[in-house]
């Protein structure tokens, strides 16, 4: 070996360990098609290759040299050796190429956009997936190879949108992160099992295609596959970081899927609805989980809101809205979510069930002597008085908030509280306007818990005033049911 081989990489040396780089590449190619039976023949100029890849492992330490080696064709003669036949000469060109393309470091370039451009006609991520679905991980070499996958494919969706929606439609890849999500490959944290469900919700963040692709029936079955990682726990908790990690992915996974009809009903069909059921009846760890996947299930779905009162689990459901048997304390964030999503339920059973199922709905706030609408009443109680405390202490700052600011002030005040008392509200007037029991029990109830129905009011002005015209259709039909609660208070009196 040669001093020049040595010396790290510089501005000096980069063109010559470039050419030098291509001339291995082909010394090696030649050898294999020469003597494809005699691995002796060729096994020097492989290692000399392998030596070569690792040499622009310090690349990285000099983004000053990225566009040079980017012109003299580095990134291509790597990309082309994605395609070797020995994987562990591709494991280490993904390596060096997973350091390399590290977004802090190349959106600093001053041609990054070129940059980026000329990195996706490479398909560096296809040769990606073609080397990662080969991989066994029988050693530690390979599965350390499968965690610089992942980090180099996780880099190019970070970096272009035009990669993340590629990835996000290749089968091969989606296939593969939920087969490895299924399968433990060590005794202690297994990393790229985690890491596998991580990336899977990514795709589903920024690509709708992939909502699609992995909720259909054909090739993937994304919905039965996740639903089975989940059913696992029907009878137990997870029992290790890595599986409460692994599960919190696949319900994430599971309510991007829901944004979609066709996805809801199929996870209908496939006894979704039931298995959550079981997880919030059991109070397994996982329910809490199992009540943000419902609220997102049930929404604007028909079907699924008919299938969960069938499947009774109304019981399980209004045992939670009366904390009977729940593991969030008292005043924190975890409750509040855990009330959110109970009432977001609770609202589209009362929107989309019809006939005995809606009957059903009713009853649960009437029996026990309306105890549940008691506890919605004094849950509008408890988050309006905690949102009004934010909202006078952002009050007090005195500050006229510019556009952007008060839309982030708006922003702020629906996390803190507001946004939940919207729900419970369009929830209030909803259930005023069943029939005619619930309607005076109700306005009782709010005049004995000195209830100020001006609130009531703000509260669903604020939220059909940031509706979109795409929920126009609902909007016209809170705003109808708010006048004729507003009619029905005004009328009886109580609140003069």
């Amino acid at each position: 070996m040669d001093n020049l081989e040595k010396e790290s990489i510089s501005q000096l040396n980069i063109k010559k360990n470039i050419n030098l780089l291509l001339k291995r590449y082909q010394n090696n190619q030649n050898d294999r098609i020469n003597y494809p039976e005699n691995p002796e023949k060729w096994i020097k100029s492989e290692v000399d290759l392998e030596e070569q890849i690792r040499f622009f492992s310090d690349l990285s330490t000099i983004p000053s040299l990225y566009i040079q080696f980017l012109t003299l064709n580095g990134f291509k003669i790597l990309s082309d050796i994605l395609s070797h036949q020995n994987i562990d000469i591709v494991i280490v060109c993904i390596n060096v190429l997973s350091e390399i393309l590290d977004p802090e470091i190349i959106y600093t370039l001053e041609t990054s956009n070129e940059f980026i451009n000329h990195l996706e006609s490479l398909s560096i991520d296809k040769l990606v997936v073609n080397s990662l679905i080969t991989i066994q991980e029988e050693d530690e070499v390979d599965y350390n190879g499968v965690k610089s996958c992942f980090e180099l494919l996780e880099n190019l969706m970070e970096l272009s949108s035009k990669i993340l929606s590629d990835l996000a439609t290749n089968e091969k890849f989606l296939s593969y992160l939920l087969t490895r999500m299924k399968k433990r490959k060590t005794m202690a944290y297994d990393t790229n099992r985690v890491y596998s469900s991580e990336l899977l919700c990514v795709l589903l963040q920024g690509s709708d295609e992939c909502v699609v692709k992995l909720g259909s029936k054909e090739p993937i079955d994304g919905i039965d596959q996740l639903l089975r990682i989940i059913a696992i726990y029907r009878k137990r908790n997870p029992d290790s970081l890595e599986e409460e990690e692994l599960v919190e992915n696949s319900f994430q996974a599971l309510c991007k899927l829901m944004f979609n009809n066709e996805n809801q009903i199929r996870f209908g069909k496939i006894q979704g609805i039931q298995l959550m059921i079981r997880l919030i009846r059991e109070r397994r760890q996982t329910y809490k989980l199992a009540l943000k996947l419902l609220d997102f299930a049930l929404l604007d779905s028909t079907y699924n809101c008919q299938l969960f009162v069938q499947l009774y689990g109304l019981k399980s459901l209004f045992s939670i809205l009366m904390r009977k048997g729940v593991l969030t304390k008292e005043g924190t964030e975890q409750e509040k979510q855990e009330d959110e999503n109970v009432i977001g339920i609770i609202n589209s059973l009362c929107i989309n069930c019809t006939g005995e199922e809606l009957l059903r709905v009713i009853n649960k706030f009437v029996e026990n002597k309306h105890e549940k609408l008691e506890r919605i009443v004094e849950l509008h109680k408890k988050y309006t008085q905690k949102s009004n405390l934010y909202i006078n202490k952002m009050n007090k700052k005195n500050e006229i908030p510019e556009l952007d600011a008060e839309e982030q002030n708006y922003l702020e005040k629906y996390e803190a509280g507001l946004s939940i008392c919207q729900l419970i509200d369009c929830l209030i007037v909803r259930i005023y306007n069943m029939n005619q029991e619930l309607s005076i029990c109700l306005l009782l109830l709010l005049k004995n818990k000195g209830i100020n129905i001006q609130d009531i009011y703000n509260h669903i002005t604020d939220y059909l005033e940031h509706m979109s015209e795409e929920g126009k259709e609902l909007k016209n039909q809170v705003e109808e049911l708010m006048i004729n609660f507003l009619k029905g208070a005004k009328n009886s009196e109580m609140f003069n």
